[in-house]
């Protein structure tokens, strides 16, 4: 450790440091919560768009492969 006396924090510090992390906490939930529903997001409109082509391919409106 190092020879440097350690100084208590006062309130004002404290509450200062508190706000920072709480800040930093909600941006990190919010950031993966986004990426949660993006990916989710981009499976439905995949799995929608094979849905289509399929259907539309199995009634003859659009000829695929071949």
């Amino acid at each position: 450790m190092s020879d440097k006396p350690i100084l208590p924090l006062t309130d004002e510090q404290i509450e200062h440091i508190v706000e920072r992390v709480t800040e930093r906490v909600i941006s990190n939930v919010y950031t993966s919560v986004g990426k949660s529903v993006v990916t989710k997001f981009f499976w439905v409109v995949g799995v929608g768009a094979i849905g289509l082509v399929t259907y539309l391919a199995g009634i003859g409106h659009i000829k695929v492969g071949g």
